[in-house]
This record gives C-alpha cells, sequence and structure tokens, in this order.
C-alpha cells in the first residue's frame, strides 16, 4: 500500500535522499565555476530591494573617499548567479536545511577586494551554514597603496576566518605592479635579484611589509591553496617600497604561492 503523505508534508519529502541530494545539486551548485559574489552596498540599495524581509542583514562602515577618508553605512549584498535557483529553500524548513548544506559547501563565496563584507556575512549566516562554506575567494590590495583601514580590515577578516571557519579551499588573488619594460632599481639601492628562494622568504616575511602574510598563515588545514597574481601596471620604480612591490610581484605565484602551502595546506604537493 502506497504511503500517503500529510497534505502540509513536501511530496519532494517522500522521494530517497540521494536523489533529493542530485535535485539540490542541479539547482544550487549546477556548474563547475560555482562562484557567488559578495559584494559591499549602501543601504539604501538594499533596503529598496528587501524592504518585504524582516531579517536584515549586518551594516557596518566603510570608506567611502580614500582621499579623505569619508566613511559612510552599507551593508552586503550576494549576487545569485543566473544558474542558480534558490526558490526550493523557501519550501518547507526540512528541506531548507538539506538544500543549504549544498548551496554552502558546493559554492566558492567570492568577496573579492570587499574584505570588509567577509566578517559581517559570516556571522548572520546559522551556525550550520557557516560550517558548511568549504570554498571562498577574495582579493589582496596592491601593498603600496593599502591604508591603516584596509589593514585593520584584513586583519579581522583573517583572524575569523582562522578561528570561525573551517575552510578547505582559498583562491588568493593578489595585485601586482607591472613596471614600465625598461627599469631598475634607484641608484646606490641593493635589492634582492631573481626568484626568492624558501630561506629568502623565512626572513622577508617577518619585515613589517608583509604582516598581512603572516596574519593570512594563521588560516591552516586547508586542502587547497591557489595563489594567482592580478596584475596592474605601476609606475617605475623609485622608492625602497616600490622596488620591493615590483619584485615581489614576479614571485607571487611561484616562491610565495609555495610558502603558503606549506604553511597553510595540510598536504602542500597535492594542493
Amino acid at each position: 500500500m502506497a504511503t500517503t503523505l500529510e497534505p502540509s508534508v513536501s511530496p519532494l519529502l517522500g522521494l530517497p535522499a540521494e536523489i533529493r541530494r542530485n535535485i539540490y545539486q542541479l539547482l544550487l551548485a549546477p556548474g563547475t565555476e560555482g562562484l557567488i559574489p559578495i559584494r559591499t552596498e549602501p543601504p539604501e540599495l538594499y533596503k529598496a530591494r528587501n524592504a518585504c524581509l524582516a531579517r536584515r542583514r549586518t551594516r557596518f562602515r566603510v570608506i567611502s573617499d580614500r582621499v579623505r577618508s569619508g566613511s559612510s553605512e552599507t551593508t552586503y549584498m550576494g549576487y545569485k548567479p543566473p544558474d542558480i535557483d534558490t526558490g526550493i529553500l523557501a519550501v518547507c524548513r526540512q528541506i531548507h536545511g538539506e538544500a543549504c548544506h549544498t548551496l554552502y559547501s558546493q559554492n566558492t563565496f567570492d568577496f573579492d577586494i570587499d574584505i570588509e563584507s567577509m566578517v559581517p556575512f559570516f556571522r548572520d549566516l546559522t551556525p550550520a551554514a557557516l560550517a558548511s562554506i568549504q570554498s571562498i575567494r577574495f582579493v589582496k590590495r596592491a601593498l603600496p597603496y593599502c591604508k591603516d583601514f584596509d589593514k585593520c580590515e584584513w586583519r579581522t577578516a583573517c583572524a575569523y576566518l582562522a578561528n570561525q571557519t573551517k575552510l578547505r579551499r582559498v583562491i588568493l588573488a593578489v595585485v601586482g605592479g607591472r613596471p614600465s619594460p625598461v627599469w631598475g632599481p634607484p641608484v646606490g639601492h641593493r635589492e634582492q635579484q631573481g626568484p626568492w628562494s624558501m630561506k629568502d622568504f623565512d626572513h622577508i616575511i617577518q619585515s613589517e611589509r608583509m604582516e598581512w602574510a603572516r596574519q593570512l598563515m594563521s588560516i591552516k588545514n586547508l586542502r587547497t591553496l591557489e595563489v594567482v597574481a592580478a596584475l596592474e601596471h605601476c609606475p617605475p620604480p623609485r622608492s625602497k617600497d616600490m622596488v620591493f612591490f615590483a619584485k615581489f610581484t614576479v614571485n607571487i605565484e611561484i616562491g610565495f604561492s609555495a610558502y603558503l602551502k606549506r604553511v597553510m595546506v595540510d598536504d602542500p604537493y597535492s594542493s
């Protein structure tokens, strides 16, 4: 005799769990890339698009004018890719709980340069959703142009990721500088030439310039770490900081990537 579900119970729950998981996968994580952008948005835009929602996202203040350091209140906004359909999350409480794991564990949450959005986003998640997140992507701004508030936001984000999440994959884009084809260190300035070795990085990583990297390395037990250089044009180096920046750029995807994996990845040779 066939089992009859109560009217208040979704027929979807009558399917075997394996089939339900396949449905969640098709709706919430259908692509191989699976990037879900999380960006900083003005609070007025957030309120206009979410006026019917009772639950409010955490608001925070960011520097809105990098020259005069003016601040404004804002919040984060998630941009749903067109191939993801989150309607199934509203079916019932049980399906929401089951499907949320697929949404948060099978996609990569991309914060780009909006580091200030990271902690508020994670704090607004349920404990189960936060524990499900496996993969994130973010960008480190160009070293010579980082302000004190950038450093504070980076330090706060790294500490939270290290202590409150169980990440298995991190994609880190580090902004590097590509000077004009012909350039050289300032006259009288001695700078390390050629690729940096692991021993070089043991020394370099202790410098004040690389404090951000020491904070990043507090994130442990990753399965995969991908470090890529996001190259931008920079003027010919005429100072020690800019020469270091140009030399560091050359080493981002080779020496620096290997150095981070040695500390942050469970098995650095498999990443």
